[in-house]
């Protein structure tokens, strides 16, 4: 019986059975060649053989030293790692990825961070029992398919079960000790805010970064300082409450709205709906990831005879006490433009606005001119896209001409598509001074004067204003009032264009814009609901007095005392709504020649009186 040799005996056979070799081959070699030639051969084999041995001792020494580093590791997993038994140890599974700057609004609240997050996953190679693992799997995870995961385990693939574990599954995860599950730490982009100006903070996707809203701008900005926006989260909240509360009440597909700082350009606030969780996006319809206060175009209906109203006034083809003729249905070429609540009779531009006339802006856009109404809405920012720091932007859908009847219907909102963005900004130059601002996602204070352009004198925009605010006293806008704010504004109800030419009869937006303090604006404020329904409440109506108005009136009341507004008493407002017509008298009659009277003051006495009158409690 034959016993096996070692591996070292086994070794030492082989060299002597090597050496035994060799002498024989000298031998031979010794009986064939001559001495010189003998030696030739013995020096070449003692080099071959001392080559052969450097080779073992290095790969000896390789050996050796990575058997070291890998007791060191060891070492410190089982002593070191072991200095706290009651925490169980977690594998890290990647490198900290390239640390993405925070997101704050304006008052330096979070709405984007990193943040170290927990995840887990199973080697299934390493699991003991399928049956048993998936049963605890699902009492920790419920949403998932016991069958289907002990499936899964049998077919030895490794199994993701989440990258964000929240610390209760994680306690009960690691509680259970399971056989081939993992644990590993991953930093995450995180929303704390929710849904909240998801719209506007976008979302990003693991190794593409940013893809949407502030988060592209962060991958565009080398610094790594946090990131400012203009938002205000608390005003964001409110805006978005009271959207959901109206869009559901009128049982709407869909909403937006928009705060800006009418001095500064700054959004404030922005919200679409529906929204989506920048958290999960994946969970969200694809259609709720729009921006449609950015990205989508719409018709925006009686909201363009503010800025109508005042390209006329500042080109100085109509005035305040002008009267217009608004018995008929107008016809313009093969258009017939009629109101939708015709009120018969001529109207001045004030009445005009508060009753919501068709026909009577149809004519003083008529007066004003193609050319020099489209050279205004181009000055507004309505015929390019609207560009911000913001990588969504939608270029507005203009008529291929502009002939007379393009010019009469554009003048109250139709044949001409637009953001909301877009809108605001423009009807934000109207009631500010007279200075279109470019709107702004970050906060930046004082505009730049490459971000601001005058384009209306300060009486134009004070006559907006008091006009915008009889619309509110006297006119559709009522269901907007807001005591104390003398909120100016418009309403504005436009049927939507139907795909086959023409407009929906029973479907339409609602929408109302307006700013407070009305006296001396501060904040714009639009919002629009999306094919809103009729309710018993409203008796069968559906139009922005209804539903945009009151909505507007909640956010106002709301968000007003927490950007530093309040109410005033009526004799500052009636003063303050005044001023811009004092003041550029006075500066008037300053430079006409002494004992001179001035043969043109932008207000005449009685017109003033006029105002005054009109200006109500």
């Amino acid at each position: 019986m034959r016993i096996f040799p070692s591996r070292k005996n086994k070794r030492l056979e082989a060299r002597l059975v090597h050496e035994a070799q060799l002498v024989q081959a000298d031998n031979a070699v010794s009986k064939v060649l001559p001495v010189e030639e003998r030696a030739t051969v013995q020096s070449r084999e003692q080099l071959q053989v001392g080559q052969m041995r450097g080779r073992i001792w290095l790969c000896l020494c390789a050996f050796m030293i990575v058997f070291s580093g890998l007791s060191l590791r060891l070492a410190d997993l089982t002593i070191i790692g072991s200095g706290k038994p009651e925490e169980l140890q977690v594998r890290s599974a990647q490198a900290p990825q390239d640390q993405r700057p925070l997101i704050l609004d304006r008052n330096l609240n979070r709405l984007a961070m990193n943040q170290e997050v927990i995840g887990a996953g199973i080697i299934t190679r390493d699991v003991w029992d399928a049956a048993s693992t998936a049963r605890q799997l699902v009492a920790v995870f419920p949403q998932m398919d016991e069958q289907a995961l002990k499936q899964r385990l049998l077919d030895r693939k490794y199994i993701p079960l989440t990258d964000s574990l929240t610390e209760d599954a994680y306690q009960k995860l690691a509680a259970l000790g399971l056989p081939g599950v993992e644990f590993s730490t991953t930093v995450k982009r995180v929303y704390p805010q929710g849904a909240q100006a998801a719209h506007v903070l976008g979302y990003t996707v693991p190794g593409r970064g940013g893809v949407a809203g502030l988060e592209k701008v962060v991958d565009q900005t080398a610094d790594r300082e946090p990131l400012v926006s203009s938002l205000d989260i608390r005003v964001q909240q409110i805006l978005e409450e009271e959207l959901w509360r109206t869009s559901n009440e009128f049982s709407a597909v869909a909403a937006w709205g928009v705060i800006l700082d009418v001095t500064t350009g700054e959004v404030i606030a922005m919200a679409s709906l529906p929204e989506f969780n920048p958290n999960e996006p994946g969970e969200s319809n694809v259609s709720s990831w729009r921006n449609r206060a950015m990205y989508d175009v719409y018709e925006l209906g009686s909201a363009f005879k503010i800025l109508t109203a005042a390209s006329a006034l500042e080109a100085g083809v109509t005035d305040t006490v002008r009267q217009y003729d608004v018995r008929h249905p107008l016809q313009v070429r093969n258009r017939v433009i009629s109101d939708y609540h015709p009120k018969g009779g001529y109207m001045t531009l004030s009445e005009i606005m508060q009753h919501s006339s068709n026909i009577g802006m149809a004519r003083i856009a008529l007066d004003l001119g193609a050319d020099t109404l489209a050279l205004y809405l181009k000055a507004l920012g309505l015929t390019a896209p609207l560009s911000t720091e913001l990588p969504e932007q939608r270029a507005p859908l203009l008529p291929a001409r502009w002939g007379e009847v393009e010019t009469a219907t554009i003048s109250y909102g139709h044949g001409i598509a637009v953001t909301p963005l877009q809108l605001a900004a423009a009807i934000s130059a109207t009631i500010n001074g007279g200075d279109y601002i470019k709107p702004t996602f970050l906060q930046r204070g004082k505009p730049d004067d490459e971000d601001k352009t005058a384009l209306f004198s300060a009486e134009t925009s004070a006559t907006m204003r008091l006009m915008l605010r009889k619309v509110i006293t006297d006119g559709t806008g009522r269901n907007a009032d807001v005591p104390g704010y003398y909120v100016i504004g418009k309403t504005a109800t436009a049927d939507k264009p139907s795909p086959y030419g023409g407009y929906k009869q029973d479907e339409r937006l609602s929408s109302f814009v307006g700013a407070f303090p009305g006296y001396d604006p501060k904040y714009l404020v639009l919002v629009s609901f999306d094919e809103p329904q009729p309710t018993a409440e409203t008796y069968g109506y559906a139009t922005a007095g209804v539903v945009a108005a009151p909505a507007f009136r909640r956010i106002v009341s709301r968000s007003a005392p927490l950007l530093g507004i309040q109410p005033v008493a009526d004799d500052l407002a009636f003063a303050q709504f005044m001023s811009a017509f004092r003041e550029r008298q006075e500066i008037r009659l300053a430079l006409a020649p002494q004992g001179a009277v001035s043969q043109h003051t932008d207000v005449p006495p009685d017109e003033v009186a006029k105002l005054l009158a009109e200006l109500g409690p």
